[in-house]
């Protein structure tokens, strides 16, 4: 298919990604924008009016999930959709393009292909998905909701004490945490699911490739780890009449970091989270939460280091072990991958084939038999989560284009995809 019509313009999707970056920017230039903020509600509604200039119809569904589509002028417009998305929340002092790349990338095309004249066979529409980054309870909470694959009871669950459930967001926002089902849409509604971001690590710098098409998506496990002491106090118990639960927590930390090194390079561990109690310099710790993150593309090895961790926790008195989150490992649909591909050789653009350590919303899709791929753009020296995240606006610009051209291509063909679960 000829689509030399379809013109991304890297100079409006540069202006749309530092508008963005202006709601929750920090001095330093990182970004606090965290899940349903005060900065996240601004930027949603800033970006729901921009889809709205670009003639699509938007909503939010009961789960905050923004939705913007346009139909077809001719044909059936209960059609599958081929959908595009990311997310627009940021992890705590982040960079100004982990998820906004994708949505700002996924607006802009969308509008070149409606400026472009070529006929639209499918309805298209834009996904902002509510906290991929889990700052409630659990990541990608969004797209799970989308698809009815929320975990019992999370929705009023949090993170630890004074931090939000999402129920209570969803109430601060005016929704009823009690319709959280009604955003339950069925597999069948999607023909496909594109999602563009930065890669967020060296690969394709290092390689020299402006694109990474995704072949896969690690299996990610989230844990909290619970150790319990007594508090006291810190200048009259001496050091050995102390059940003190931070040092509880050193050691298992210690062990774990161990476990995982001896696991092998394909796997990697993460306690990235340490909450102590009561906190404070004269008591000694009564309580300490943490939370850990395992992700490989081998779900063996996953699994070996679980019952590991566990033997390690077990290990300590008045330590426990409470799993949060799985995510199994996907791959990504070969007919896709290879659409993608093609794109890249008609642009005359190097690509470079890769998994993806990173998990985000494309990994709900798979599973429930939706066809589904991912493009990667380079960050500069590999560098994500941090107010150093920075991209080049030229990858920005051959990102949306591809992305662009390979929807037009997957709505324009019968492509035989692989359903299979």
């Amino acid at each position: 298919m000829d689509t030399s019509a379809i013109k991304v313009k890297e100079d409006r999707l540069r202006k749309d990604l530092l508008d963005l970056a202006r709601f929750g920017e920090e001095p330093d230039g990182g970004i606090m924008r965290t899940a349903l903020s005060d900065a996240d509600l601004e930027a949603r509604r800033w970006f729901q009016a921009r889809m709205r200039e670009a003639g699509l119809r938007v909503h939010e569904d009961a789960a905050a999930n923004i939705i913007g589509r346009l139909d077809p002028a001719a044909g059936p417009t209960d059609a599958p959709c081929i959908a595009v998305g990311s997310h627009i929340d940021a992890v705590p002092h982040g960079g100004r393009f982990d998820g906004a790349l994708g949505i700002c990338a996924g607006l802009e095309a969308i509008r070149a292909i409606r400026e472009s004249g070529l006929p639209i066979p499918s309805p298209l529409e834009l996904l902002v998905f509510t906290d991929e980054e889990g700052r409630h309870f659990a990541g990608t909470f969004g797209s799970r909701a989308m698809f009815n694959l929320l975990i019992e009871g999370e929705i009023h669950r949090s993170k630890g004490t004074g931090k939000p459930s999402m129920a209570h967001s969803l109430e601060r926002m005016g929704k009823d945490p009690g319709r959280i089902g009604e955003a339950a849409r069925s597999p069948s509604e999607f023909r496909a699911y594109l999602e563009l971001h930065i890669e967020q690590g060296p690969v394709l710098e290092s390689v020299g490739a402006p694109i990474g098409i995704v072949e896969g998506i690690v299996d990610i496990s989230r844990y909290f780890i619970r150790t319990k002491g007594e508090s006291g106090h810190a200048g009259t118990t001496p050091m050995h009449m102390r059940d003190d639960a931070l040092v509880k927590a050193a050691r298992i930390i210690t062990a774990v970091n161990d476990a995982v090194i001896l696991a092998g390079p394909d796997i990697v561990g993460t306690i990235g989270e340490l909450k102590v109690e009561p906190g404070a310099f004269n008591i000694i710790p009564g309580s300490v939460q943490m939370s850990l993150e395992i992700r490989s593309m081998k779900k063996a090895a996953v699994q070996s280091l679980h019952e590991t961790i566990q033997e390690i926790v077990r290990s300590v008195d008045n330590a426990r072990l409470e799993p949060i989150l799985s995510k199994g490992g996907v791959v990504m649909d070969p007919t896709i991958m290879d659409t993608i591909e093609l794109s890249c050789h008609e642009q005359g653009i190097h690509f470079h084939r890769m998994g993806s350590g990173a998990g985000h919303d494309a990994m709900t899709f798979p599973p429930l038999g939706i066809p589904t791929g991912m493009i990667f753009i380079p960050c500069v020296n590999g560098k994500s989560h941090c107010p150093d995240e920075e991209i080049r606006w030229e990858d920005a610009a051959v990102g949306a284009q591809i992305l662009a051209d390979t929807v037009i291509r997957i709505a324009s063909q019968q492509m035989q995809f692989n359903k299979t679960r």
